[in-house]
């Protein structure tokens, strides 16, 4: 493909994404096309069927969180982690916007839609797994972090948190990070003191893979 189709195929995407973030799943090839400022031949000359150019897109955007989720340095300290990389997961939040919300509705979806659904499902999960490791090995844990842990990563981290306190609140997307990173650090602490404390290891729910030494 040359450089002017990846460019064209591009800017399609990027129509798609803000437009899977303005209306969801509900939207129409006619407004990828004019979001995208082409023409809804075009869009087809790209994407076989309305299905793959979202799944396309929605693909595209979960790629997006690994690509700018900070990865802790060797100097790094828990609370600056923290900060940087919830400001960093509410920012993409924010703007991925409504389609999100509908994927992790967990409504019943067929073919490519389906196939998006579960990978994202699947990627959250690794990425909740990841985050909540390096926190745990940021603020000095023992064994391994405790299931309630990992939980409180998940709502700390998900789109459902961004619009809690958006909206409602009038906080952007930076503020809501960096409220919610220190509520998770003093969360984080807390349990690596009770595990010291207890004296024994805890565990992460049964199939967790162990992966102590990753970051995300």
């Amino acid at each position: 493909m040359s450089s002017r189709s990846d460019e064209v195929r591009e800017k399609i995407l990027r129509g798609a994404r803000a437009e899977l973030a303005r209306r969801g799943l509900a939207v129409r090839v006619e407004d990828v096309a004019v979001a995208a400022g082409v023409s809804r031949r075009t869009v087809f000359r790209y994407f076989d069927t309305r299905e793959a150019l979202l799944a396309a897109a929605i693909e595209s955007s979960m790629r997006s969180y690994g690509d700018h989720v900070p990865r802790p340095g060797p100097a790094a300290d828990l609370d600056g982690w923290l900060a940087d990389a919830l400001v960093a997961v509410h920012r993409m939040n924010a703007q991925h916007g409504r389609v999100y919300f509908e994927l992790a509705s967990g409504a019943a979806r067929d073919g490519v839609l389906g196939d998006i659904a579960r990978a994202r499902r699947t990627a959250r999960r690794e990425l909740v797994q990841r985050f909540t490791v390096t926190a745990w090995r940021l603020a000095d844990g023992t064994g391994e972090p405790p299931g309630w842990v990992q939980d409180t990563v998940a709502v700390n981290l998900s789109a459902f948190a961004t619009e809690a306190l958006g909206p409602d609140f009038g906080r952007h997307p930076e503020e809501v990070g960096r409220s919610l990173a220190r509520a998770l650090a003093h969360a984080v602490r807390g349990a690596a003191a009770d595990a010291v404390g207890q004296g024994q290891a805890t565990t992460l729910p049964r199939g967790a893979p162990n992966r102590r030494r990753s970051a995300p």
